[in-house]
């Protein structure tokens, strides 16, 4: 009995199996072998994949966009084209509410792990056990991901999300050691794509919002972080409540982590969405956009996103840059000028919603034989408005339309030294600016206008850019006819109503076709381009062309005879050196100037042009107001002192290029001595005296200049002012065959021609030089010959007469 008692106290002493040494022993061995075969194992399985993520640059981890390179004609850089709507800023310029929200919506212990959450690993496969959804990734893991393109590589390489998972997690852990928190955050913020054609958070706070990054409201905050799970679906654009009820989320998670009071997050989930969408513009010139819509319209848009293309267009950049340094001078210059009354452009403020009213400009310049754009300002400042005036916009041309009146003129019959009166007219019969009065006469450009009176040649009223004169040139022309020539020159002036105002340029016209238009005069009477051209090549990364231009070579046509084309031509170029335009080639470097130019200014003073070219180019220039009905950019604001600047600048830019050649006189074409005066055939009496003030004595000028006429228009007259002929060319002793006959018998000549040395100097002036040899005296056989000055100018000495004193009585 004892030995079964002792037996079984035995057996109560014996220590449970899973107190066994032993057994724990073979439990530790059994894991310390399956913790080194899995070690193995995973090793051996993950090495390609970790291989793989030490292959990435970390160097170029915030390398957002491979850009393609926008060249001038002489390969040099003006511009990138980035094909994502992106703002690039740094993280002193994004709230702590939008880092609150990006932090609790995609990775609430992201300022805790390194790279890798494991927490929230096993988080995630617990959620997807039970059938519901979740991610786990890390911001960090998500900027690997996009940085470097890990999803489109996964593709490509038919591997499974677990797969490209393993190479996230690799790389994350390599970004995490090579960059702080806040340098992975601000590499994240800029780079994630956020709906809408939005990339980075500037793009999208002001394309959702209207505000900076720094402005949003944690709503609005949680309203972007929303999106990152789905962009597009989810954009608050197009599905509101979608994106109202992910931010309501958001919004609960930063209530969760103590971010937000609960009763904050109550009031807050409660608001609308307030959206105020004011987009960033993508590009930075209206030029820009030109060659992108180009590259797109060529390329495609999928090709284009790949980047890396140099772009070669036919931009010449000092003429560019020129012709943008020079517009804003001049713009700055009329808002400094004490009558400006309108918006200034340091005043306008960015988040109104109005458009600007400041004075905007363009600047157009082509080559007008090829139709390659050299330059091409839009407006003043795309950032603020990106309408572009050359694409969209039409304003009178003012003043600037003289030369296709006159071209008008001449075409049907009329010359240079054709006479038109320049006297006061009715405004009743014109209605220019008002309907009573008589017409204003601010074509001249000086604040004192000058009427004659009388009959001035068509020269004198074109350079002087007479208004009352033209006018009436005009209406003796016909008015269809010069719509008709302003039809051919390219305006849209079919359906214009026939009235006189038609004639001080009243109808509008766009840039493109005042260039193409004035471009006509350079060209021998051709048309300019019908098409223009900004880019010639395109190159991808690999240096192979992608595009070419076709080039097509078509015979403009011909549109005023080339006679008409150079007599405009010349009168343009009177007009640069003594008319209206007078010291205008004063600011040209190239000297002589081979080209010419018109000015332009409207009656109200709301819009100047400026209309010019070489053998080579034509420019214009506009200045004036996008909006407003007849609001002068000041009273007396003129094209010489706005437009005419700039148009310089962009021609002296572009000389060293496309300066040279001659505009050549045609063959249809000749040259005739004539008076300035009366417009008929010069003889030795057409002289005026000029006193000179300083010394009291006056000197005789010659009026003779040389004209160019149509061939067979040139038979003129002696001028009946200056030599005694009658106004239809006759003598007084012309008259005598009025009296009655005498009978005798006639003289027979001896001679075809006239004999002896021209006493009447009806073939060769006497102030002409004479061909005989030197010293050689002309015999006098005229008594008028006295008054004969020769080359020089005599001078007429006077007694200045005493001064006149009036007394009283």
């Amino acid at each position: 009995m004892a030995e079964k008692k002792n037996r079984s106290l035995n057996k109560s002493r014996r220590k449970p199996f899973y107190k066994s040494k032993g057994l724990w022993l073979s439990f530790l061995l059994f894991i310390a072998a399956a913790s080194v075969f899995s070690y193995v194992f995973v090793e051996q399985y993950t090495r390609a994949y970790r291989e793989r993520a030490e292959t990435y640059d970390l160097d170029r981890i915030n390398d957002l966009e491979l850009p393609s390179l926008i060249l001038d004609r002489n390969n040099e850089e003006i511009g990138r084209i980035f094909l994502e709507n992106r703002s690039v800023i740094g993280m002193d310029k994004v709230s702590k509410g939008f880092v609150d929200a990006l932090v609790a919506g995609e990775d609430s212990r992201f300022w805790q792990h390194k790279g890798i959450d494991y927490w929230g690993v096993i988080r995630a496969a617990y959620e997807t056990w039970r059938g519901n959804s979740q991610g786990a990734s890390t911001i960090t893991q998500q900027l690997a991901r996009n940085a470097y393109g890990l999803r489109e590589e996964a593709i490509k390489r038919k591997e499974s999300t677990i797969q490209r998972k393993m190479v996230e997690a690799f790389l994350a852990r390599r970004i995490e050691k090579r960059y702080s928190k806040e340098e992975i955050l601000g590499f994240y913020v800029n780079r994630i794509y956020l709906g809408s054609s939005y990339y980075g958070i500037r793009s999208a706070a002001l394309g959702y919002y209207g505000k900076e990054p720094m402005d949003l409201e944690p709503q609005e905050c949680a309203s972007i972080v929303a999106l990152i799970k789905s962009p597009n679906p989810l954009s608050p654009l197009r599905n509101p409540s979608g994106n109202k009820n992910w931010r309501n989320f958001v919004l609960a998670r930063m209530g969760k982590e103590g971010m937000l009071p609960k009763a904050e997050v109550a009031r807050l989930q409660a608001l609308p969405l307030g959206l105020n969408p004011k987009p960033l513009l993508r590009g930075t010139t209206h030029l820009y956009e030109r060659i992108f819509d180009g590259v797109k319209q060529a390329l495609g848009e999928e090709a284009l996103a790949k980047g890396g293309f140099k772009i070669h267009t036919t931009i010449l950049r000092d003429a560019q840059e020129a012709a943008q340094k020079s517009l804003e001078d001049s713009l700055v210059r009329a808002e400094k000028n004490p009558l400006y009354r309108r918006q200034k452009h340091a005043d306008y403020k960015r988040a109104s919603d109005k458009p600007p009213e400041y004075v905007q400009g363009a600047v157009l310049m082509v080559d007008h034989t090829t139709g390659e754009v050299l330059a091409h300002v839009g407006g003043r400042d795309y950032a603020q408005s990106n309408y572009d005036f050359i694409e969209l916009g039409k304003r009178p041309p003012g003043t600037a339309f003289f030369p296709f009146l006159y071209a008008a003129a001449l075409a049907s019959g009329q010359t240079p030294a054709s006479m038109v009166l320049d006297d006061h007219m009715d405004n009743r019969t014109v209605m220019v600016g008002g309907q009573e009065g008589i017409v204003g006469e601010w074509g001249q450009e000086v604040r004192a206008p000058q009427i004659k009176r009388k009959d001035i040649p068509l020269r004198e009223a074109f350079e002087s850019s007479k208004i009352a004169a033209s006018l009436r040139l005009g209406q003796q022309v016909g008015l269809q006819k010069v719509v008709d020539a302003a039809v051919a020159f390219g305006f849209p002036m079919q359906k214009t109503e026939l009235l006189p105002r038609l004639c001080v340029g009243w109808e509008q016209v766009s840039m493109k076709q005042a260039v193409r238009a004035i471009a006509t005069f350079g060209k021998e009477g051709r048309a300019g381009p019908s098409e223009l051209v900004y880019i010639d090549r395109i190159e991808d990364s690999r240096s192979a062309i992608v595009y070419r231009r076709p080039r097509v070579t078509v015979t403009p046509p011909q549109i005023v005879d080339s006679a008409t084309a150079f007599q405009v031509h010349s009168m343009m170029a009177g007009g640069m050196e003594r008319g209206a335009a007078a010291g205008a080639l004063d600011g040209l470097v190239e000297k002589p100037f081979p080209g010419a130019g018109k000015g332009g200014t409207t009656h109200d003073f709301s819009d100047n042009w400026f209309l010019g070219y070489n053998k080579r180019v034509s420019c214009g220039v506009w200045t004036g107001f996008l909006s407003g009905a007849g609001d002068p950019i000041y009273e007396g604001a003129f094209s010489r002192d706005l437009a005419l600047p700039v148009w310089q600048a962009v021609m002296n830019a572009a000389s060293p290029s496309f300066g040279g050649g001659e505009i050549k006189v045609p063959p249809t074409v000749v040259e005739v001595p004539v008076c300035a005066e009366s417009g008929q055939r010069a003889t030795q009496f057409c002289q005026h005296a000029v006193e000179n003030r300083e010394t009291g004595t006056v000197r005789m000028e010659s009026m003779k200049v040389t004209e160019y006429f149509r061939k067979g228009t040139e038979n003129l007259p002696f001028c009946s002012v200056h030599s005694g002929m009658m106004a239809d060319g006759l003598t007084p002793a012309s008259q005598l065959g009025s009296l009655s006959a005498v009978d005798v018998s006639p003289i027979a000549p001896k001679e075809p021609v006239l004999l002896g040395d021209d006493p009447y100097h009806t073939e060769t002036p006497s102030f002409a030089p004479s061909s005989g040899a030197p010293g050689l005296i002309r015999k006098r056989t005229n008594v008028l010959d006295s008054l004969d000055i020769g080359e020089g100018e005599e001078q007429l000495r006077m007694k200045r007469p005493a001064r006149l004193i009036i007394e009283e009585d």
